[in-house]
């Protein structure tokens, strides 16, 4: 029986093979071995020596990126559960690019890339979160007040191979 790769083992995997599919597009990558809290991998166009960074997450599962909903926008919590949102939190770095990547079974040959910019992440997972808190009249099931938001392969399927954003 295969056992499981733990999660921090996912990321650096994941990080990696960005780094390396990059380097096959003519990018010079790197990931960063300690924990850098904004970003994961600097890349540098080998023509153009643009730089720029990019947030990696990667899964074996069909969640690809796990948060809390308060990193987005404003939300409360009142004592019954029930949920209110206000203004969309300010994004120090809108545009930075954020690439979730699918590692299934995890096999390296079928990973899946999505690549989109933190307001499009942003963007994501307070559609995902409000309209499904809706669906519940404002309130979690079994009164939970957890702040848990993830995006899983189709809410971000519309990036999937979005590699021209790299060429902005």
């Amino acid at each position: 029986m295969k056992k499981k790769i733990n999660t921090k083992l996912v990321g650096q995997v994941g990080e990696h093979l960005l780094s390396a599919k990059l380097g096959m597009m003519g990018f010079y990558a790197s990931p960063y071995a300690g924990n850098v809290p904004a970003f994961d991998v600097t890349a540098v166009n080998a023509t153009t020596l643009e730089s720029f960074v990019l947030q990696v997450k990667a899964s074996t599962t069909d969640t690809l990126i796990q948060s809390e909903i308060n990193k987005w926008i404003e939300t409360q919590v009142d004592d019954t559960g029930l949920y209110r949102f206000g203004s969309e939190i300010p994004l120090n770095n809108p545009d930075m690019i954020w690439v979730a990547i699918n590692l299934p079974n995890e096999n390296l040959s079928q990973a899946r890339f999505f690549l989109c910019n933190e307001r499009d992440i942003q963007e994501a997972h307070i559609n995902r979160f409000v309209n499904w808190i809706k669906s519940h009249g404002y309130r979690r099931p079994k009164r939970g007040k957890s702040m848990q938001s993830i995006l899983t392969i189709s809410d971000l399927s519309k990036f999937e191979d979005n590699w021209s954003i790299l060429y902005r």
